[in-house]
């Protein structure tokens, strides 16, 4: 994968969590920080486990409900999965 095909899915997958996690905040508008913690918003360990199933069905991939807490924010959980690193 090319550095830019990369970034770009880096991108669309950040614009995709930031959506659940508004969702799980009950946030219509969608403003998340997607630098900020997760658990600054208040994601308890329900919304975590909600956030990996939702990641489990988008990639069509197990996900371990941990690495919510690992990479506890959109972009850092966004990286994760489209870095080299990904699973």
């Amino acid at each position: 994968m090319t550095e830019a095909r990369a970034d770009r899915a880096c991108d669309e997958l950040s614009d995709w969590l930031a959506g659940e996690v508004a969702a799980l905040l009950g946030d219509p508008t969608g403003t998340v920080d997607r630098a900020a913690s997760m658990n600054e918003y208040g994601l308890d360990s329900i919304a975590g486990l909600t956030l990996a199933a939702a990641i489990e069905d988008r990639l069509g991939i197990e996900v371990d409900p941990a690495i919510v807490w690992d990479h506890p924010s959109v972009d850092a959980l966004a990286a994760y999965f489209t870095g080299p690193q990904a699973p």
